[in-house]
């Protein structure tokens, strides 16, 4: 689960027309057309990062309705089966975002499947449709990076990290439709193509370019409602799917009746999940002491307690941090957004891991109850990919995300109704970013073609995984998703972290191997540990 960041240019030349292919597939939708299966030239990556795995590009339409017209050069990567004799096929998996960059996170994530998987499997990814990384065109709402950084610190100038009073917020929301706006004019007509479902067709032709009969899918994050999306919209060409930190698709699609007028985030729970983390990180910290979590007290009591009286003081008197303000918000904001994996992961520069997290909250701490200056790190700039993984290429997150999110999932209409919800997800949840990162206005571009439900067309067995303290897609979500589709079983991992995948659980991931290899789902009520506590080394 991702967080948020002349214009007004029109679109680059004409994207390619899709190359010969071998074979064709008839669309789903009422069109009789039928659409090129992409032919895949599997190379060795040009990345010294990406030594051993493999790379190719596959055509798919941009617009299904018109097949053999403009394309999208999708970018794929592959990581080979280590016992080919005994491959079943191709797991597909995607990360989330939606934006994130199958190609630049798959060499920093592979280990975090089973082993038994990627012995038996080969696993392939791929930077979806708009999305960035290598692939094709891409929605990038400024010419350069610098650009969007101006642009976007004079919009939200004088701001704090998070937004609390209606007049901040109103702020904010009018920033957001500006930024919006320019983005959509910039994009143009691109933007009614990259919904999800325009994903699900996309993967049904890497699916058929394998030449897998029926499809082995591993979702995280909100590629899990890609992965539902599919389910229901190809369900006989399923073979298994394991869906892990998962999104609610009824709360995605904002089709139930639970929570009218809430943004996309806040109808899955977002706002909670990150609540109830945080609380449950400050008491592991507690109960683990000082001397394996920097920022505990005597008691978790206490540790509560300390945490609390910090955000008060800061909030009447921020210290300064390496030249850096910081206050309430940005604390409340760092804290929030870091603590998606418990132990660093290299690559995922953005995730420090819990210990760092706990020292930096002693730091500012410290810098809080000292008359000098502290020498704490500033927290870190949010990253759109993996340091060790940046490209030349500039693509603008904020844009990639907010093309997928506001073209087919339905936010507040106006200022005063997105200041309502958001302060309602601050008293539900407390001072949180989750109810900012869906701000539509002014994001006119539609969906030409998206998927709403029913979310539960027969297939074959699912496997939901949830952590219970999972700050972004929380474990009630997860549940929801597994009680939705058709055959869902739940896994429960009790533990912290976004995915189990990223936080890794030997026992979870012998369920995992046994469902994806042999079809064997776990028993009704089944529980995994994580592998490591929060704070140990």
């Amino acid at each position: 689960m991702s967080a948020s960041q002349s214009i007004l240019r029109a679109m680059a030349a004409a994207v390619r027309v899709a190359s010969a292919c071998a074979a064709t597939f008839v669309l789903p939708a009422a069109a009789s057309e039928t659409v090129a299966v992409p032919v895949l030239n599997w190379q060795p990556c040009a990345n010294q990062q990406d030594a051993g795995f493999l790379c190719s590009t596959a055509q798919v339409p941009i617009d299904y309705a018109v097949p053999h017209g403009a394309s999208f050069a999708l970018a794929l990567i592959k990581h080979s089966a280590d016992d080919p004799k005994h491959r079943i096929g191709t797991l597909f998996w995607n990360p989330g975002g939606p934006s994130d960059s199958g190609t630049q996170y798959m060499p920093i994530a592979i280990t975090g499947f089973p082993q038994q998987v990627r012995s038996r499997f080969d696993i392939v990814s791929w930077d979806p449709r708009g999305m960035g990384g290598d692939t094709t065109p891409v929605v990038q709402c400024f010419d350069n990076e610098a650009e969007e950084a101006t642009f976007t610190a004079n919009l939200y100038s004088g701001l704090p990290a998070i937004p609390v009073s209606p007049t901040d917020l109103a702020h904010f929301s009018n920033a957001r439709a500006t930024l919006n706006q320019a983005c959509v004019a910039r994009e143009g007509s691109l933007l009614a193509h990259v919904s999800t479902a325009d994903n699900a067709r996309d993967l049904d032709l890497l699916r058929q370019a394998v030449g897998d009969a029926k499809i082995s899918y591993y979702g995280t994050s909100y590629g899990t409602f890609l992965g539902a999306t599919y389910l229901n919209m190809f369900p006989g060409n399923v073979r298994a799917a394991v869906l892990d930190g998962a999104v609610y698709p009824t709360a995605w699609a904002g089709t139930g009746k639970d929570s009218p007028g809430l943004s996309t985030f806040v109808r899955i729970g977002s706002d909670t999940g990150a609540a109830e983390t945080v609380t449950a990180f400050l008491s592991a910290c507690g109960e683990a002491g000082v001397s394996s979590c920097p920022f505990a007290a005597p008691t978790t009591e206490a540790t509560l307690q300390k945490y609390n009286s910090l955000l008060e003081d800061l909030r009447a008197n921020p210290v300064t941090v390496d030249g850096q303000t910081v206050d309430d918000t940005v604390v409340l904001s760092y804290f929030q957004s870091s603590i998606f994996i418990i132990h660093p992961v290299p690559g995922f520069d953005r995730f420090p891991g819990y210990i760092a997290v706990a020292q930096f909250l002693q730091d500012v701490w410290s810098a809080a109850n000292s008359v000098g200056q502290s020498s704490a790190a500033p927290p870190p700039a949010p990253a759109v990919v993996p340091a060790s993984s940046q490209t030349t290429t500039y693509t603008t997150s904020y844009g990639r995300q907010a093309s997928v999110i506001c073209g087919e999932s339905p936010n507040p209409p106006t200022v005063s109704a997105n200041v309502k919800q958001a302060m309602f997800s601050d008293r539900r949840a407390g001072v949180n970013s989750w109810p900012l990162l869906a701000i539509c206005l002014g994001w006119s571009a539609q969906a030409a073609d998206s998927y709403l439900g029913p979310w539960n067309n027969p297939t074959p067995p699912v496997l939901v995984v949830g952590n219970t303290f999972d700050p972004a897609t929380p474990y009630s979500s997860s549940r929801r998703m597994a009680a939705e589709l058709f055959d869902g079983h739940f896994l429960t991992v009790d533990g912290f972290g976004h995915t189990e995948l990223l936080n890794p659980s030997r026992c979870a991931q012998d369920y995992i191997a046994a469902y994806l290899i042999d079809g064997t789902v776990p028993p009704d009520g089944s529980r995994c540990a994580q592998d490591y506590a929060p704070f140990s080394q």
